[in-house]
C-alpha cells in the first residue's frame, strides 16, 4: 500500500537585526537623535526594511536631509506608505527560511519558476534512494467531500484507489530493478548506488512526495502569496502550500502583511497588489 503523507510547512529562520551595528551606522550618519525601536516594538525583518526605506531619502529624523522637514516616526503608518507607494525595493532585504516537506514535483517545478528573490534547495532524487515505498500527497481534490453527490464521490474515489494502484506498481518495479543491480547487497560503493539511483529515478512519477528549504525576502513571498494564494487560478498544491505560508506571514510579520485579507474562497487577497 502506497504510503500517503501530509504537507507541512516549517519557519526554520529569518532575518535578524545587529542592533550594536545600526547604532554604530547611524552614528556615522549622523542621526544620532534616531531611537533603535525596542525588539518587542518591531520584528527585526520589519525594522531592517524601514531602515533600509530610510537610509534612501535619509528620513531618520528632520533636518539630516534638509529636503525633508517632517518623517513619519510611527512605522506601523510609515510601512503601510511604503506598501502604497510601491517602494517594494526594500522588502527585499529581508528573508524568511522554510523548510517544506511532503511536497510533489509538481508543487517544486511550479515554484520553482518563482525562483527570482527565492534561494531553493530541493531533495535531490539523483541521491536519495526509494526503499520501502513511494509517498505521495493525495489531493485536495479527490478527497470525501460530505457536499459531494454520489456521482462525484464515486469518480473520486474511483481516482483514489487508481492513484494507489499506479504507486504501487511504481514500488515493485522499483524494487525489481534494485534487485537488479543489487542495490540491497550493501556491497558497493557510494558513486556506484548514486549512479543507479540517479538511473531508476526516471520510473517515479513526478507526484512523488519531496521536501526542500526555500527563502524568500519579502517581496518575493508578497508576490507568490499573492499569485498562488488565489483561487480557483492556483493549481492546488501550491495554493495549499501558501495557504498555509500567508497564514504563518501574517502572524508573524504583520507590519508587512496585514494588508492581505481572506475571501470567501480561501483566497488571500492584498490591499496593496503590486510592491
Amino acid at each position: 500500500m502506497p504510503k500517503h503523507v501530509d504537507i507541512d510547512v516549517f519557519l526554520i529562520g529569518k532575518t535578524s537585526v545587529n542592533r550594536v551595528e545600526v547604532r554604530r551606522w547611524l552614528d556615522y550618519l549622523e542621526a544620532n537623535g534616531y531611537e533603535i525601536p525596542e525588539q518587542e516594538a518591531v520584528t527585526d525583518p520589519a525594522l531592517l526594511i524601514a531602515l533600509a526605506a530610510k537610509r534612501c531619502y535619509k528620513s531618520f529624523e528632520p533636518g539630516l536631509n534638509p529636503n525633508v522637514t517632517k518623517v513619519r516616526t510611527d512605522l506601523v503608518e510609515y510601512i503601510d506608505n511604503i506598501l502604497k507607494s510601491g517602494h517594494g525595493s526594500v522588502f527585499e532585504h529581508s528573508v524568511y527560511n522554510f523548510a517544506i516537506e511532503g511536497v510533489s514535483r509538481v508543487f517544486t517545478g511550479e515554484m520553482n519558476r518563482h525562483r527570482a528573490g527565492w534561494a531553493i534547495s530541493e531533495g535531490s532524487m539523483r541521491y536519495i534512494r526509494f526503499d520501502k515505498d513511494i509517498p505521495y500527497w493525495v489531493p485536495n481534490s479527490i478527497l470525501e467531500n460530505p457536499s459531494d453527490d454520489a456521482d462525484l464521490a464515486a469518480r473520486k474515489k474511483a481516482t483514489r484507489e487508481i492513484f494507489d494502484r499506479a504507486f504501487g506498481a511504481t514500488e515493485e518495479f522499483y524494487k525489481e530493478l534494485l534487485g537488479v543491480w543489487d542495490m540491497e547487497e550493501g556491497s558497493h560503493n557510494f558513486h556506484y548506488k548514486k549512479r543507479v539511483t540517479s538511473c531508476l529515478r526516471r520510473i517515479v512519477g513526478m507526484g512523488v512526495a519531496t521536501g526542500g528549504v526555500w527563502s524568500g525576502n519579502m517581496r518575493a513571498l508578497r508576490h507568490v502569496i499573492t499569485m498562488r494564494a488565489d483561487e480557483p487560478s492556483a493549481e492546488e498544491e501550491i495554493f495549499h502550500v501558501f495557504s498555509k505560508i500567508a497564514g504563518l506571514m501574517i502572524e508573524s510579520e504583520p507590519m508587512l502583511f496585514s494588508d492581505f485579507t481572506k475571501d470567501g474562497n480561501g483566497s488571500w487577497k492584498p490591499k496593496y497588489k503590486k510592491v
